[in-house]
């Protein structure tokens, strides 16, 4: 069976409330995992302060430290794609006081598109759980001739290799090349740093489109310099009430997404690993999380350990298979 964010997502009832129940019923459990923490946690970002993962970061930072008693400090190590935020926690003691939140970059892009990629994040770290998704969309400048996702995907089709796309990060790649694949259409991506400079990019006419997040385009669409075409997400995005969703004018089966993750370094004592993820469930659960992750326009979410790592496995292989096919280099 394929696995999908639709899958992931349609079991999160039934997790919040296995792991609600867990504490209650293993109290063997809660016990063995002893005092922690002990001492200030320290929450590791492999991106910039007001990316997304910082944002999420920085939102649990504080819920984290009132359940477990303790101070936690958000510390910023971006560059290279997140390597070097992720070899930082590489660098500190499997001990549960430095925990990784990362987005997809982090924890499955890198691991398809690099050969050399020198952590592997499936077995240099234990997953804990995905804690928000949010979704991409694909807009054009705003004196662009096309006024629908239909009609660009037809002078597409038409006209190979003409149309370009901004690709912010990999990941974003990633998304253009999989919408390009299943329309059947041939564009030129040229690379940008991150979302926020792909959306520039775009409202600069530099580029005819792009597939980024949606957060950077708001701005730029409300002050009239992008259009927004199409919403990757199965309902209409609330700020975007007039953009159709890939489920009215997309393909069938395209699902480019967004997710923030925890993970703490492989070897963890399990007892402390099992703490961890109660303390984000919980946290997960409180208003004030559910809240400021929505503000975003993220749907706020837990996963647990079990179904994080299903979700990364199958992202993985989704776009290995899809550079395998289409020949992209990224190195």
């Amino acid at each position: 069976m394929k696995y999908t964010t639709r899958s992931l997502m349609s079991r999160r009832s039934a997790l919040l409330c296995g792991a609600a129940g867990l504490a209650t019923m293993l109290p063997g459990v809660a016990f063995s995992q002893g005092n922690y923490p002990t001492r200030p946690v320290k929450f590791y970002v492999p991106f910039g302060a007001g990316s997304s993962s910082d944002i999420t970061a920085r939102t649990y930072a504080k819920v984290f430290g009132d359940i477990a008693g303790q101070s936690v400090v958000v510390e910023n190590r971006g560059g290279g794609e997140g390597i070097i935020g992720a070899r930082a926690v590489l660098g500190e003691p499997a001990d549960g006081y430095s925990i990784l939140f990362a987005s997809n970059t982090v924890l499955s892009t890198n691991a398809a598109i690099r050969k050399n990629l020198p952590y592997d994040p499936l077995k240099d770290f234990e997953p804990i759980s995905v804690l928000e998704i949010s979704y991409a969309a694909v807009a054009v400048p705003a004196s662009s001739k096309f006024k629908t996702f239909e009609e660009l995907v037809q002078f597409a089709a038409k006209n190979p290799g003409k149309l370009n796309h901004g690709g912010g990060t990999p990941t974003y790649t990633l998304w253009n090349e999989w919408l390009a694949q299943l329309l059947g259409i041939k564009v030129t991506n040229i690379p940008y740093k991150d979302s926020g400079e792909a959306a520039k990019a775009v409202a600069a006419g530099e580029v005819d489109y792009a597939v980024t997040a949606v957060n950077p385009l708001l701005p730029l669409a409300d002050g009239g310099r992008v259009r927004i075409l199409m919403f990757t997400g199965d309902k209409r995005h609330p700020k975007l009430p007039g953009v159709p969703t890939v489920k009215e004018v997309g393909p069938k089966g395209y699902e480019a997404l967004i997710y923030n993750a925890v993970a703490v370094r492989a070897g963890t004592p399990r007892p402390i690993r099992d703490r961890i993820v109660e303390i984000i469930r919980q946290a997960s659960t409180m208003d004030v999380v559910k809240e400021r992750i929505a503000a975003q326009g993220h749907t706020s979410f837990f996963s647990g350990p079990d179904e994080m790592r299903k979700f990364q496995v199958a992202e993985i292989e989704r776009w290995r298979k899809l550079v395998s096919e289409t020949g992209l280099k990224f190195e």
